[in-house]
């Protein structure tokens, strides 16, 4: 996969977050966060992603939705999360790529994202030892997948009266994640984390 696809790739998420001028913000396929979980699904569908579950597929939120499948060639899974009203408030979209090709294509897409919405709000790259002070050159994917490297950048975007983050990184599985969090993600998170609490379970999803 070069250069071309991942540019196409990002076209898709771009085009669709630029057509809107809603209230909301928009993820994948232009899809505004508040969407209904069917809405959700034809939007996913639109884009030829099909519904999927995720091999524990346990959860205490059984409205948040997996779709898999292929954006102009790439391999990719989403993960649609939902608020107690039936709301997406979180998208995640991980894309499959190999050992060898990770980190190109994330400094690619990395590059399109900046280019169409400015300037991140945090770019990192941190290596821990054994592989700081330079060690980690050549070696970026194993340090990665040991948890001795971190590679992420976010930016901020509009979403009612708040701010809705968007942020691309780099996993310890090697794949590369564009993560979309509504203005109201966080009361989500809080409350999802009280549900756990509440069952005395440590499963569901709480990305």
């Amino acid at each position: 996969m070069g250069r071309r696809v991942v540019w196409m790739v990002a076209a898709v998420v771009m085009t669709a977050s630029l057509a809107s001028a809603q209230e909301r913000g928009t993820t994948l396929g232009g899809v505004p966060f508040g969407t209904h979980p069917a809405d959700v699904a034809a939007a996913m569908s639109r884009l030829g992603l099909s519904a999927a579950e995720l091999p524990d597929a346990r959860t205490a939120f059984p409205l948040d939705q997996t779709f898999a499948g292929r954006i102009d060639g790439r391999h990719v899974l989403v993960v649609a999360m939902y608020d107690s009203s039936e709301a997406l408030e979180k998208l995640l979209v991980s894309f499959i790529t190999t050992d060898t090709e990770c980190l190109r294509f994330y400094r690619d897409f990395k590059l399109a994202l900046t280019e169409e919405f400015g300037d991140t709000h945090a770019d990192v790259e941190d290596w821990k030892p054994p592989y700081d002070g330079g060690r980690h050159v050549g070696r970026e994917e194993v340090a990665i997948r040991h948890g001795k490297g971190f590679v992420g950048a976010t930016w901020d975007r509009d979403d009612l009266d708040g701010m809705a983050g968007m942020s691309l990184s780099v996993g310890a599985n090697l794949t590369v994640t564009l993560a979309y969090e509504s203005s109201k993600w966080a009361q989500e998170l809080d409350r999802r984390r009280k549900v756990l609490s509440a069952a005395g379970s440590g499963g569901g999803r709480q990305q």
